[in-house]
């Protein structure tokens, strides 16, 4: 699905072609501008639109037809740990993004990309003239710098995500010139443009260098004093404090300063978390234009209503403060249609494989239940005691029974692991407990441990409808003679005790469900996302070295060995046969068990809200509905 278009169209033909104007003074055109802009223009504050934008500006289709400038996108956002909110709508600007059907990738801060013929190298020629959302230019500059001072600096920890190396190796950054920069790994890496279009691939391009220097010792001399002036206890925790967590864009703290110019069609003006609204404003240097040569985005303003719960969207949303937003309101769609006749629907095609996972941890810090959890006979038994039809029936009538596994419409769709284990049969549940040697128990009918103790555990999750599934399932885990407890955890909280290992088990949404090959956390322990259920062994595949890793089971590695080599060939035929083979090996191990596979969902989107798609793919690592060029969504006017 995820083919490299290697070679871009050039947009300095287009703009000649449109416009009038010669391939090498593209600045000779006359730019179309927001009013919002014009005052400031005219008053000399800010530069006119020729000299805000790159020399090759990129040109986005719009969805249905040109759109005119003005107006607020209104959508509502929960005020704990939901920066995916953001990234997902005025985040995504990576060097190579999806197209809008999600069928190749496309240059996008990058003007093209040349791959080496062995997948080890990837030039990228960058857009001359492009700048920062405070003006500064934006060059191989700032990626160097990242490369350098952020990504492999000793003194942030862990800041090397796992789809930046190859074989244990990070990549190599290198400057060629002013305006072309060079990926460079130790290993073929025909994966990598499919990783850099996902909301990940941000990372590069997310570290303003001129903003960021003077924080660091390197640049500034007097950087740790400076920052035990002001508070911190050295320069690190102030860098930490105004920029957040390096290596991943996971981190609400990169929300919380808006003074961090950006590439981004919005700039915001508040602090996440704090203020309400959050109001992002159009950002004059953003490098887009539509075919008739004016700048983008068409919407002045993005406003988001903070809230507490996803009822609370809906409640937001039936008051007419929501125009356009397809998170949060997935399950109040239709009620709100019936409340709110100024709204329209829209279909999102879902890529989730399923509506809640069920993950032991299998690297749990009690060696007891950590024997216990590794026993898949345990895990089977745990399979076979859920009535799936029955908690279908009461939260989600019509959907499927469905294991942990790619969707029927996938190529990689695998019979074995979407349908083993899924009856419900507590006496088969109860032969398998036994099998795994559990059948002693306590006055009160629990089992117990081979240790004597009760067989107890906890299972975390987060948000109040995904909690009430997970309880339903839990009271059936009970029946069995399991004393088992679901907790609803805040996001903050789930996500550090994860990180930390300080969970018994896990229940979370499906992801992996169309892009497997992309997101195969629920597959094999192939990064932190996969800590879940194997934390150590994620650990050991991103470093064997780290005092945290533990070395997984032979047969485990020879899975994460063959997704080595699916990262490292560019063949879709030689990349599938490699991950059906991971599914096979996924199949035997059965490291998470699924209730049913997700229906598609509805968005909600205003009727005089246009340029939305009718049909957009639904996933994380699509960054639903950044792919679809949100700074082309128009208001029209009344």
């Amino acid at each position: 699905m995820h083919r490299v278009v290697g070679s871009f169209i050039s947009l300095v033909s287009i703009l000649a072609a449109i416009m009038g104007a010669s391939q090498h003074d593209a600045h000779a055109v006359e730019f179309g501008e927001a009013p919002m802009l014009a005052e400031a223009v005219e008053s000399g504050k800010l530069p006119p639109a020729a000299e805000r934008l790159p020399r090759t500006p990129m040109i986005v289709t719009p969805n249905d037809k040109l759109g005119q400038y003005g107006g607020t996108w209104h959508m509502a956002q929960n005020s704990e740990r939901d920066h995916a909110l953001l990234i997902r709508t005025i985040g995504y600007e990576p060097l190579l993004r999806w197209t809008p059907q999600w069928t190749d990738t496309i240059p996008n801060v990058a003007l093209s990309m040349q791959p080496s013929s062995d997948a080890t190298e990837f030039i990228f020629r960058l857009r001359p003239g492009m700048r920062w959302s405070d003006g500064a230019p934006f060059t191989a500059e700032d990626i160097v710098f990242w490369y350098e001072d952020i990504l492999i600096n000793p003194a942030f920890d862990n800041a090397i995500p796992e789809w930046l190396t190859t074989d244990g190796d990070p990549v190599r950054v290198e400057k060629i010139d002013e305006n072309t920069v060079g990926f460079r790994f130790s290993t073929p890496y025909g994966l990598f443009p499919t990783f850099l279009a996902r909301p990940e691939g941000v990372e590069p391009v997310s570290y303003p260098a001129h903003f960021l220097k003077p924080l660091l010792p390197r640049y500034n001399k007097d950087a740790d004093s400076q920052a035990r002036k002001l508070g911190f206890e050295g320069w690190k925790e102030r860098f930490l404090s105004v920029f957040g967590k390096p290596g991943t864009i996971d981190d609400p703290d990169r929300w919380l300063n808006p003074g961090v110019p950006t590439l981004n069609a919005w700039v915001l003006t508040g602090v996440y978390g704090s203020d309400n609204p959050l109001v992002a404003v159009r950002n004059p240097y953003y490098w887009k234009i539509d075919p008739g040569g004016r700048q983008l985005p068409y919407i002045d303003k993005v406003s988001f209503s903070l809230i507490r719960s996803k009822d609370e969207a809906g409640d937001v949303a039936i008051l007419g403060k929501v125009n356009m937003q397809e998170r949060h309101i997935g399950r109040r769609v239709d009620e709100i249609l019936a409340a709110n006749n100024n709204l329209q629907s829209f279909t999102l095609i879902e890529s989730d494989m399923n509506i809640l996972t069920l993950s032991l941890n299998l690297n749990d810090k009690d060696p007891v239940l950590r024997d216990i959890f590794q026993n898949k006979e345990f895990r089977i038994a745990l399979s076979h005691a859920i009535d799936r039809d029955s908690i279908i029936a009461r939260f989600v009538p019509g959907a499927l029974p469905h294991q942990a596994a790619p969707r029927p419409e996938s190529p990689l769709y695998h019979t074995v692991l979407a349908r083993q284990f899924i009856t419900y049969d507590p006496v088969l549940a109860a032969s398998h407990l036994a099998n795994a040697g559990l059948t002693e128990k306590d006055d009160e009918g629990f089992l117990l441990r081979p240790d004597g103790k009760r067989l107890s555990f906890t299972i975390d999750t987060d948000g109040a409808a995904r909690y009430e599934m997970l309880a339903a399932t839990v009271d059936y885990w009970r029946d069995i003679g399991l004393d088992v407890t679901a907790r609803d955890l805040s996001r903050d909280v789930f996500v550090a005790t994860r990180e930390n290992n300080d969970h018994h088990a896990s229940a979370w949404g499906g992801d992996g469900g169309l892009d497997a090959m992309v997101i195969p956390i629920n597959y094999l322990p192939v990064s932190s996302e996969s800590s879940w259920y194997a934390t150590g062994w994620a650990q050991w595949y991103a470093n064997p070295e780290n005092p945290d890793a533990v070395e997984p089971p032979a047969e485990v590695i020879r899975q994460l060995a063959l997704y080595s080599q699916l990262k490292a060939t560019a063949d879709a035929e030689k990349q599938n046969k490699l991950m059906r083979d991971i599914l096979d090996i996924s199949a035997n191990q059965f490291y998470v068990m699924g209730i049913a596979l997700p229906p598609n969902r509805k968005g909600l989107v205003a009727k005089n809200f246009k340029n939305v798609p009718k049909v957009i793919p639904a996933a994380w690592s699509y960054a639903t509905p950044a792919p679809t060029n949100p700074s082309q969504y128009y208001l029209e006017s009344q």
